[in-house]
């Protein structure tokens, strides 16, 4: 076996390369339509689904740096589609929550990007869906176990 590496068929190459380009393709419906990018996405889509978070856990969550986390959220903020309350166990980290009209927005894009996805997914059988998320299950613990031996 050669040791000489082939992007074309190295895993995390393909894998980084792909979720850019989804990422990439599937923001255009909320750029354009709805003037956020890619980090605010994130951020609604995530307080959609916790509710409520410190900033901290949404980086962690969303795997983004603190910067890009801070920057999305002082322009929701701006836009009032979130709320910032200091957390009552730290003065130094507040708690994010969607707005009202956060939660409308939203809800405004996800089932456009539900649409999307399904229209991405198309060509795969069902049985190929639920075999690529299992796939990607597989890999997402293998990384945490991976992680976890090099500490």
């Amino acid at each position: 076996m050669s040791d000489s590496l082939k992007l074309a068929t190295f895993l995390p190459y393909r894998c980084v390369n792909l979720a850019e380009r989804v990422s990439q393709a599937l923001s255009r419906i909320y750029v354009r339509q709805f003037g956020i990018d890619i980090p605010q996405w994130r951020i609604l889509a995530t307080l959609a689904e916790h509710r409520s978070l410190l900033a901290r856990d949404i980086g962690r969550i969303t795997h983004m740096d603190k910067v890009r986390v801070s920057r999305a959220v002082k322009a929701l903020q701006g836009r009032e589609l979130l709320s910032r309350e200091v957390s009552p166990q730290d003065s130094r980290a507040a708690i994010l929550t969607l707005t009202p009209e956060g939660r409308d927005l939203y809800q405004r894009i996800a089932p456009l990007a539900r649409e999307w996805e399904q229209r991405l997914l198309e060509p795969l059988s069902q049985e190929e869906r639920e075999m690529l998320f299992e796939v990607f299950g597989k890999l997402d613990q293998r990384i945490g176990e991976i992680e976890q031996a090099q500490e």
